[in-house]
């Protein structure tokens, strides 16, 4: 009986040397064969949401939470790349009312960023599912990104851009001077280009961005446009967003967008501004200000949308905030402060003024 239990105590041990071994060969060869690397965010705020009309409540959200891989491989002169991102939802198991709008069920590991490439002195070509030229160049006047006060819930009312369409094939230009040039196409939606009868569906999206970092300015000029049986419509829109880092602890920012939509007979076209400021109190803690104006086409229907916020920066992977930010709707407008990037989104009422306090962490790996 003892010499059987030594013989099966030994047995275990070299099967779990041999499996050790096994795996620990494994990961040597991946990461000699390429390089890749898995990161991720966790967004978790508490917020108390008021319409203005009828719904005042406390929630919890998870604001674009995610989990990604991505790597490259260099091939002379050349580079791979590839991404796969998935949204995740910290405080839920739905796939219903998440921030990216209805998920995807036959892709679900990649219902955010997802490409592969080849980079190189050109520049780089990607071909998936991510963001547009248009959607990125918001990104110098972005102060309050995936958070209540959120620049989306104004510049995606009516009219709806800020999108992550599929089938896109992108280049962009290496930088010059920090200057960028980003053109991307969609041929189609779907699967596949769809014709009805003898016509061609237009469901393309054409986007371009020029961007320009370098010194204390960042700037980006863009547009894009949906075909006329896209979704949710024909539309076209264009957009410039500024930052300046006027001294080392003050920065200012501004925006403006106009878009074109005509909706049933509705024209849900608008023109956007916004300013905005960031000062550093400390080396970890800014405070942020911004104001947004909605000019609609549609009468009765202009938003101004008021967002403060301070934030503390616990180190470069962890940060907390609190937020307050207020929406002022005309009779014909129903536009809230908390409704882009976050899974607490609880539609507003026409003519009602929302208001949202948000105390938030952040936790990038």
């Amino acid at each position: 009986m003892t010499f059987q239990t030594s013989t099966l105590s030994q047995a275990l041990v070299m099967a779990l040397g041999l499996g050790c071994a096994a795996m620990a060969n494994a990961q040597s060869t991946i990461k000699t064969n390429s390089n890749w690397e898995f990161y991720g965010r966790a967004h978790m705020s508490v917020d108390q949401l008021n319409d203005g009309a009828k719904y005042n409540r406390l929630n919890l959200s998870s604001n674009s939470s995610h989990l990604g891989f991505r790597g490259d491989k260099s091939f002379g002169d050349f580079k791979g790349i590839w991404q796969i991102e998935q949204e995740i939802l910290f405080n839920k198991t739905s796939d219903t009312a998440v921030s990216s709008g209805t998920q995807d069920d036959k892709n679900r590991l990649a219902t955010r960023d997802t490409f592969v490439g080849l980079e190189g002195g050109f520049g780089n070509v990607k071909f998936g599912k991510f963001d547009t030229p248009f959607k990125v160049a918001r990104g110098p006047a972005n102060l309050f990104g995936d958070q209540v006060g959120d620049m989306r819930n104004i510049t995606r009312a009516g009219a709806k851009f800020d999108e992550r369409p599929d089938n896109i094939i992108q280049y962009q230009s290496p930088s010059m001077s920090g200057l960028r040039l980003s053109l991307a196409y969609a041929p189609h939606e779907g699967s596949t280009a769809v014709t009805d009868g003898s016509n061609e569906k237009q469901t393309t999206v054409t986007s371009m961005s020029v961007t320009y970092n370098a010194g204390a300015l960042s700037a980006a000029l863009a547009g894009e446009g949906y075909g006329t049986d896209a979704k949710d419509g024909k539309r076209d829109a264009m957009r410039l967003a500024l930052a300046y880092q006027a001294t080392g602890d003050f920065k200012v920012v501004a925006f403006y967008q106009e878009a074109n939509y005509m909706k049933s007979g509705t024209d849900e076209g608008s023109k956007v501004t916004g300013v905005g400021a960031e000062y550093k109190l400390t080396p970890t803690m800014f405070v942020r200000a911004q104001s947004f104006n909605r000019n609609a086409n549609k009468a009765n229907a202009n938003s101004v949308m008021n967002t403060v916020g301070l934030e503390r920066v616990l180190d470069k992977q962890l940060r907390v905030y609190v937020n307050y930010a207020t929406l002022d709707n005309q009779a014909n407008a129903k536009i809230v402060p908390w409704a882009e990037g976050r899974s607490a989104n609880q539609a507003g009422t026409n003519g009602a003024d929302g208001n949202g306090l948000s105390v938030g962490l952040r936790f990038d790996f």
